[in-house]
């Protein structure tokens, strides 16, 4: 799979949105960093990281979907992210709408997907993933975990970025439906 690592960048999302429209890039094809100066979570939130200890990921993907699908893409995303944390054995994995994944009931990944549109049809996704790894200290962030925090383990970083697209790709084969039915069995609860 084609990708291209960075030391530091401003933002995975950034960058990849740019440089996609000078060239064709292959689905799949990802930018990783080791640090962004300025990564983003969902509207106006940052996606804070320590250098060297995270996965920070964006992956270009032409869906073959319709428009009206485009929550059909989030859903596979998240359900990629679960099964992943399942294969390192990260104990109680929830989805919170709309970006979060939570495990033992903190944060432990986010999601920023970026579509762009021509007229009425779906050119292309960005997707944003910030999985928490190697960090094991979260500055102001209390409700924050990682994958070692809840383990005492350490990961090989690149070897869960590998099992993500392995998901990921296995996801976009099955039926919509039985993407939704899944995706609800991990949906968290909201409770009034």
């Amino acid at each position: 799979m084609p990708y291209i690592k960075f030391d530091t960048i401003t933002s995975t999302n950034d960058f990849l949105k740019s440089y996609c429209k000078t060239r064709e890039l292959p689905d799949f094809f990802y930018v990783l960093a080791e640090q962004q100066t300025k990564g983003r979570g969902q509207s106006t939130k940052t996606w804070q990281s320590d250098c060297c200890k995270n996965i920070l990921l964006s992956i270009y993907l032409r869906p073959e979907m319709a428009l009206k699908d485009q929550n059909i893409l989030s859903q596979i995303v998240a359900l990629s992210i679960v099964k992943v944390l399942q294969k390192f054995n990260i104990p109680a994995i929830k989805i919170k709408l709309p970006n979060d994944i939570l495990a033992d009931g903190k944060k432990i990944a986010g999601i920023l997907i970026e579509n762009s549109l021509q007229q009425q049809n779906w050119k292309h996704s960005i997707i944003g993933i910030g999985l928490n790894v190697l960090q094991t200290e979260f500055e102001d962030l209390p409700h924050a975990t990682s994958m070692k925090t809840l383990t005492g383990q350490d990961f090989d970083r690149s070897e869960i970025v590998n099992c993500l697209l392995k998901q990921l790709k296995i996801y976009f084969k099955k039926p919509a439906t039985e993407v939704t039915t899944e995706f609800n069995k991990y949906l968290q609860k909201i409770t009034l």
